[in-house]
């Protein structure tokens, strides 16, 4: 029976049992302990559910605030619906009161319509022409243009013609030279042209 006592913590077994003379409680002493420690418990409880309470009520007033918003928001959908509505039978009026007004003028309209039409049909005729004018001068830049890719193959076909033959006569020079080391360079070099090329 000494050792139940270790459920409430660590090392405080013998010290619950027993005084502070080492005097082992008696029963009524322990029930004494055993009920300060579930008033204490019961302290704690109505301080955790005091809190619990708060926040639940912080909760709904939450709720109710955002209800009032809500329908804070359905009245102001409603009076932008009516301002709306408002508005566009004024566009309509105002519309019809536009058409009657193009009704009374349709004859010079028409008139500067058909100025217009002419205008546009001699803007459209130039318009052509100026087409085909760009037009040449694009096949003569793309006929230039194909020219000028002809020739720089045809330079680069006799380039590599001519640097084939160069690295032909700088082989057969080089055996030459370590056949015979003691010949003389500049000799050699002016035997296949190459130091007339370098000056």
């Amino acid at each position: 029976e000494e050792k139940m006592p270790k459920k409430g913590g660590k090392g405080k077994g013998k010290k619950e049992a027993k005084g502070e003379e080492g005097v082992e409680l008696t029963d009524a002493e322990k029930t004494a302990k055993a009920n300060l420690r579930i008033e204490a418990l019961e302290r704690e409880l109505v301080q955790r559910t005091d809190i619990m309470n708060r926040s639940i009520a912080a909760h709904n007033e939450m709720r109710q605030r955002q209800a009032e918003l809500m329908q804070d928001f359905d009245k102001e959908k409603g009076d932008t619906f009516a301002i709306t509505a408002d508005m566009t039978r004024q566009y309509k009026a105002m519309q019809e009161e536009l058409l009657k007004r193009l009704n009374v003028l349709e004859s010079t309209i028409q008139e500067q319509k058909d100025q217009l039409e002419l205008a546009r049909q001699a803007n459209e005729d130039l318009r052509r022409s100026k087409d085909q004018e760009l037009a040449n001068k694009d096949a003569q830049i793309a006929d230039l243009k194909q020219k000028m890719e002809d020739m720089a193959i045809e330079f680069g076909d006799m380039l590599k013609d001519t640097l084939d033959k160069m690295s032909e006569k700088i082989e057969a020079t080089s055996s030459e030279w370590d056949k015979d080391t003691g010949v003389d360079v500049q000799k050699k070099l002016d035997d296949f042209n190459i130091g007339s090329m370098t000056t």
